[in-house]
């Protein structure tokens, strides 16, 4: 009979500490930004997810206009938003020469702006893949008697797409190469570029901060 006493007075108890205790308050976590990954090469610290930029000019193998050079130019910006996806936004003009600066010779210009769908980056090799939309124009059409280069519209929409394979001995500088194909309502054009890599990897000198 006491023990049976004692058990109540023991659940009585602790229904009233369970009943009376205070709930523990809840303190808001601070989110913190997400942070690029960083890596050490040498004395020297890296961020892995980088920002980088391309400048080049190359062979046009389509369309192939006889008796002329087939050349493209390009200037690409390819940078990483506050969610880590990849984007690149650039400028490629379809010309007869590979200094092509006067509208003479430029025959299509093409504004784009594309996902990176695949990246890989290693010390001393980079690799990314771009898919997207391009607005097309051109004010000017060579005179090309075997009619490859088609088309009645000045302004025009497509969807273009490139692969950039990067050599970078030093870090943050190397040499691009990237096909590239867009087709588009005003001319189809695909072919290859040859760039001057450069990036904002490096972050700071190592050595300088031990």
């Amino acid at each position: 009979m006491k023990l049976n006493k004692l058990f109540f007075l023991l659940c009585l108890m602790g229904g009233a500490t369970l009943a009376f205790a205070q709930k523990p308050e809840l303190v808001p976590t601070e989110k913190k930004p997400k942070q690029f990954l960083e890596y050490y090469i040498g004395d020297y610290k890296f961020k892995e997810t980088n920002n980088w930029f391309l400048f080049g000019f190359g062979p046009t193998f389509y369309p192939s206009i006889p008796s002329n050079t087939n050349a493209n130019f390009s200037v690409d910006f390819h940078y990483f938003d506050k969610k880590d996806r990849l984007w690149n936004a650039g400028y490629t003009a379809i010309s007869q020469g590979y200094l092509a600066l006067g509208a003479g010779t430029i025959y299509l210009h093409e504004l784009k702006f594309s996902r990176g769908l695949y990246r890989v980056e290693k010390q001393y090799f980079k690799m990314a893949a771009f898919i997207g939309p391009s607005v097309d124009y051109t004010s000017y059409y060579p005179s090309d008697t075997t009619k490859s280069i088609a088309g009645t519209r000045s302004y025009g929409v497509g969807i273009q797409a490139k692969a950039d394979f990067i050599y970078k001995p030093i870090y943050d500088f190397g040499i691009a190469v990237s096909p590239f194909i867009n087709v588009n309502t005003i001319q189809t054009a695909a072919g290859i570029t040859i760039s001057v890599y450069s990036s904002n990897a490096m972050v700071k000198s190592y050595a300088k901060s031990k």
